[in-house]
């Protein structure tokens, strides 16, 4: 697998994941702007959208370089799995803190 590949691989992700990564930018600056939000629910929110945004864009550009990787290096079906797993897991968790960062912030707020 080549870069010209590589590159293509990241391509194809864009009409899937764009429409997201512009979701979770413009929260990002929704809360930024709010003056109205308590400091506590403005940190809560600023944290869980930029965690949500980082896992996306790290999941845009791990998966192809891992599949990339897992090509080269020829694993059998087994080690590719835990390879996989190895990105899932932690993108998972950044997903999941993400979210309950969001749902802090949204109970703050509305107090």
């Amino acid at each position: 697998m080549d870069l010209r590949e590589l590159l293509m691989m990241l391509v194809s992700q864009l009409p899937g994941r764009l429409p997201i990564l512009i979701a979770l930018a413009v929260g990002l600056v929704l809360v930024a702007q709010r003056g109205t939000l308590s400091p506590a629910s403005r940190r809560a929110g600023l944290l869980g959208f930029t965690l949500l945004l980082l896992s996306n864009l790290l999941g845009m550009f791990g998966w192809p370089l891992l599949q990339m990787y897992v090509v080269n290096a020829a694993m059998s079906a087994a080690q590719a799995q835990m390879t996989f797993a190895l990105l899932t897991v932690p993108l998972a968790l950044l997903d999941a803190a993400g979210l309950v960062l969001l749902a802090i912030a949204i109970v703050r707020g509305a107090r």
